[in-house]
């Protein structure tokens, strides 16, 4: 299902990314399966994540943190996808410049975690019709008390004021901060980004129901050891992963 609004009010999405180069890709995963698988599953998990964002938003983009990205991750991502930079200092001002730019762009837009085995189905259809219907903000809570999804019909900065990053309170500190701009907030389905062992164990038992198929593929090689799955060859794009 795709989305569309009135003319002038199209909708945007962008997946905020890293490139997936070894030693720098999921470095807590990276201490228990190694650096090389630690990198396939980023690159997975972002081809994945952009794959399921278009085919409900056509004008899906590529955030990334660092102007160094931009060449690898355009090597990977489908061709005419468009990358931006990151601005400002800190995950605060990147998610805010990076909203305000693709509203100021196009209209409503959603910004999208790229460390997901893919996305819920409709999960970004039903955030534009929150939005369309009100809300000021949709947020997908995460499994590790974060979010891997906001979408703003507006360019609020509430959202990202004095949020304590990378801890469990990340998403009541977002809620709280919505609250006290009186920022109306509906919340998509909770899903589980990978940025663990614990992570990759519990979406390695989901395998099959994963809607990732790169992702899933990968996991599927998980045999319930760290080593096994550090031991599989990294897969290339021309390598066939099982189709979920």
């Amino acid at each position: 299902m795709s989305v569309t609004l009135p003319p002038g009010r199209e909708v945007g999405a962008l997946v905020v990314a890293k490139a997936p180069v070894p030693g720098r890709s999921k470095t807590r995963l990276a201490r228990a399966v190694g650096a090389d698988a630690a990198a396939a599953l980023q690159q997975a998990m972002l081809l994945d994540t952009l794959d399921c964002c278009r085919a409900e938003v056509s004008g899906t983009g590529v955030l990334v943190e660092d102007p160094a990205d931009v060449a690898a991750v355009r090597a990977l991502v489908p061709a005419g996808t468009s990358i931006s930079v990151q601005r400002g200092r800190g995950l605060a001002d990147a998610l805010r410049s990076g909203a305000a730019a693709a509203l100021a762009e196009r209209g409503p837009v959603a910004l999208v975690a790229s460390d997901l085995p893919g996305l819920p189905p409709g999960a970004l259809a039903a955030a534009f019709e929150r939005l369309r219907a009100g809300i000021d903000v949709v947020i997908g809570p995460g499994f590790d008390g974060g979010y891997w999804l906001i979408a703003l019909g507006a360019a609020h900065t509430a959202p990202f004021r004095d949020i304590p990053w990378s801890t469990r309170d990340v998403l009541e500190t977002t809620l709280a901060r919505c609250r006290e701009a009186s920022l109306a907030v509906a919340l998509a389905e909770p899903w589980r980004d990978l940025d663990t062992l614990e992570d990759l164990e519990a979406l390695a038992r989901e395998a099959e129901t994963l809607p990732g198929k790169r992702t899933a593929g990968l996991l599927s090689m998980y045999a319930g050891s760290p080593m096994s799955f550090a031991s599989n060859p990294r897969p290339t794009d021309s390598e066939e992963v099982p189709a979920r």
